[in-house]
């Protein structure tokens, strides 16, 4: 597995053949969702938005008998046997999956993404060492913290400008309230990125929308 960011683009925006494409999995009924897969694509995401009925898993390993490709297992839910039946059955792929289901033969383990609990450098390593090769989820850092230790994801607009928070590697600023904001900004991500050096994985639209703040 090459080590490289591959952008995932949706099904409307397909330009180009270095992507990996979302959209794959079930529906409420947990029937597989019949979506084609073009050919040029390096690989396609299943997800676990809705949760699959025995006959869906079936269709799904039928359906990608003959696919090539990456298939990414980008799984929230609890691990359920179903789902484990879907990674077994895709045996011999070129499979990356969840922590979850790490007793099922793959290439990969997909991880993160990483929510700045610790340095990233030494929650990167601690993963590699439990789990060999491992793909990152590269969604960019946007996350509040309390005094006392709480922390929540940031969905409002961010500041304007930002400090550099060394520890980090991204940028930061004390809130009105007392909580301090750490974000990424396209220059802090990539820089992250560059530093992992393992196969990853980011939404265009998380880096076409990620802010060019100058640091103070």
């Amino acid at each position: 597995m090459k080590t490289c960011i591959y952008f995932a683009e949706n099904q409307k925006n397909l330009h180009e053949s270095s992507i990996l494409l979302p959209g794959f999995g079930f529906t409420k009924a947990g029937q597989w969702r019949s979506i084609p897969i073009p050919v040029d694509v390096i690989g396609i995401l299943i997800d676990d938005r809705f949760l699959p009925c025995r006959e869906g898993i079936t269709t799904a390993i039928r359906a990608l008998r003959d696919w090539n490709g990456m298939i990414i297992l980008d799984f929230e839910h609890p691990r359920t046997d179903l789902l484990a039946m879907l990674a077994k059955g895709l045996r011999g792929k070129s499979l990356v999956l969840p922590p979850t289901y790490v007793d099922c033969f793959h290439e990969a383990v997909l991880i993160g993404p990483w929510r700045g609990e610790c340095g990233f450098s030494r929650w990167l390593s601690r993963l590699k060492a439990q789990y060999g090769r491992v793909f990152l989820d590269a969604a960019p850092l946007r996350m509040q913290c309390f005094p006392g230790g709480c922390r929540r994801p940031w969905n409002r607009p961010l500041p304007d400008r930002g400090y550099p928070c060394p520890a980090l590697g991204c940028l930061h600023r004390r809130l009105p309230d007392g909580s301090i904001l750490f974000w990424d900004s396209r220059q802090t991500l990539s820089a992250r990125l560059t530093d992992a050096a393992v196969p990853q994985i980011q939404f265009s639209v998380d880096w076409d929308t990620l802010p060019d703040i100058p640091t103070e």
